[in-house]
């Protein structure tokens, strides 16, 4: 708060100096002080999302740029020109060479740690690095599981993530629409709340189609880890030695074990695959196939643990009638 009251009494002053300092046409310069103040303000609030070693890499590039464009300029202007020429050529390598300075310092972060360790983004983002899947958003459970703690990692979600969340925000398909638009609204919650350390990353791979390709090419890059529920990008992950952290596997291992043997009662909701059986469901959603439970389907009945069989898609319990 005291930052803002502090900004509004920058434009304040401004516009009023300004009004002052332009006595022949006050008005004028109190709008340009205003002007100028916003605008100043802007940029400040701009550059506080923005961290210091990117502001560093920006002005060391300003500097590169700079200093090359005045060679460059140099060098060109041995062969004499007009002055009004000269001006132009000046002007303009200026700024284009100020411009790519700045870019390319700030988006080749990493290639220039073995000249500046300290600006190095391998360096600074490699460890506790957790990028998220769509998969991850959509389901609506990582946020809770942040909040108490069990996830202490940077989450980058990258540019093209957000995108693939609104191409399915816009499907035809009220599914999926509707998975979409709940994992936007979960990723602006999440960028939201100032306890946790959610950053998008502006990446994009062009030269790369699927998705999972591209995940797999930033962790590789930024030396973290992936959170999917997706099997088959946890799989492309593992083979090129990239950590996967998978929250429905977090989510089975957190279960109650049931052991062989155990009895309680269970609602037989329809009927299995084989002639006889009938399939239940535990609170946790794990299925539970009951021998000889067709005859007992809409009852709630006792039941005995024979076996619990762990699938890819979660844990299976198979019982008997008690």
């Amino acid at each position: 708060m005291s930052f803002n009251l502090f900004r509004i009494g920058f434009i304040i002053l401004s516009a009023v100096g300004g009004y002052f300092l332009a006595s022949k046409n006050s008005i004028s310069g109190a709008l340009v002080g205003f002007g100028g103040s916003v605008i100043i303000v802007g940029m400040e609030m701009l550059l506080q999302k923005i961290s210091v070693k990117r502001l560093l890499l920006a002005a060391l590039g300003l500097i590169s740029g700079l200093v090359t464009a005045i060679l460059l300029s140099n060098f060109i202007l041995l062969i004499p020109v007009e002055k009004m020429v000269e001006l132009y050529i000046r002007f303009g390598l200026y700024f284009a060479f100020c411009y790519l300075g700045v870019m390319i310092a700030v988006r080749q972060a990493k290639e220039v740690g073995f000249l500046f360790p300290y600006l190095s983004e391998k360096k600074q983002e490699g460890k506790g690095i957790l990028i998220i899947d769509s998969s991850v958003i959509i389901d609506g459970r990582l946020y809770d599981i942040c909040k108490i703690g069990f996830l202490p990692y940077t989450l980058i979600v990258p540019n093209f993530i957000i995108q693939e969340l609104q191409t399915i925000a816009d499907s035809s398909n009220d599914l999926k629409r509707q998975k979409g638009r709940r994992g936007l609204e979960m990723l602006n919650k999440m960028r939201k709340d100032s306890s946790l350390n959610v950053r998008v990353h502006e990446i994009g791979f062009p030269e790369l189609i699927e998705t999972d390709s591209k995940l797999v090419k930033l962790a590789l890059a930024m030396n973290g880890k992936i959170l999917t529920n997706d099997y088959n990008l946890a799989k492309v992950a593992e083979v090129q030695n990239v950590e996967v952290l998978n929250l429905n596997n977090l989510a089975t291992l957190l279960k109650p074990k049931l052991l062989a043997g155990e009895t309680f009662r269970l609602k037989i909701i329809r009927e299995g695959k084989e002639e006889t059986q009938g399939v239940g469901y535990l609170e946790d959603g794990t299925m539970v196939v009951v021998e000889n439970g067709k005859e007992a389907v809409g009852k709630t009945v006792d039941i005995i643990i024979n076996s619990t069989i762990q699938t890819v898609s979660g844990r299976m319990i198979f019982a008997e009638l008690k």
